[in-house]
């Protein structure tokens, strides 16, 4: 049987690699396409239990609220880039994960104020930089800040190595720790009394998801 198939294949090499570079063809465009429409807020607002982060997302700069209304996707910046074995191992589990917790789970037990802590692993710096390629140069950043990214790349490697967000603490979510407050208040003191909030919140992000 397979001495046939290879006779056949030997007999009839152009129209082979003709079907050969339409399959290849074919397949990549079916997972550039299927990656790239489950990269967006509006895919993975879906089960990921996370209105409040896109909520402060559409309010950041990074999610189109700015003067030039460019906006990155979620996979932009919480998905490795070295590789695409990475990115789509990491893509998969973190759907597997995040649709069970939907699913099956109990989000509300998420504790995401705590889960800040450990911002710096949820956020890739290679996509910061990736846009920002002169973080280190760039005479638009204050002489600080310009100091605080020399000491940034000093430390890569390093065992006290940090990440971008560890210092730009809502980097991408602008207003998050208020947003998380809306939906589930830190402090006894404030729960009922931001269920106004919340509801604007909830509004305008539903209007955002429309566009």
């Amino acid at each position: 049987m397979i001495k046939k198939i290879f006779l056949i294949i030997k007999n009839n090499i152009l129209l082979t690699a003709l079907v050969g570079v339409l399959v290849g063809l074919l397949s990549s465009w079916i997972l550039y396409e299927g990656l790239h429409r489950t990269s967006g807020d509006r895919f993975c607002v879906v089960c990921h239990e996370m209105k409040p982060m896109v909520a402060a997302y559409h309010n950041d700069v990074h999610g189109g609220n700015g003067k030039t209304g460019i906006k990155v996707t979620c996979a932009t910046c919480h998905l490795p880039h070295e590789n695409v074995i990475a990115y789509i191992a990491t893509k998969a589990r973190n759907g597997v994960v995040e649709g069970a917790i939907h699913f099956f789970g109990n989000p509300d037990k998420i504790d995401w104020q705590a889960n800040r802590a450990n911002r710096q692993h949820f956020v890739k710096d290679e996509a910061c930089y990736g846009c920002h390629t002169n973080y280190k140069t760039n005479e638009s950043i204050s002489e600080q800040g310009r100091k605080m990214h020399a000491h940034y790349a000093s430390l890569e490697g390093t065992k006290n190595e940090i990440g971008c967000a560890s210092c730009h603490a809502e980097v991408g979510h602008k207003g998050l720790r208020s947003m998380l407050n809306y939906y589930k208040p830190e402090y006894e003191f404030y729960k009922g009394k931001l269920d106004t909030k919340k509801e604007e919140a909830e509004k305008k992000l539903a209007e955002e998801l429309k566009k």
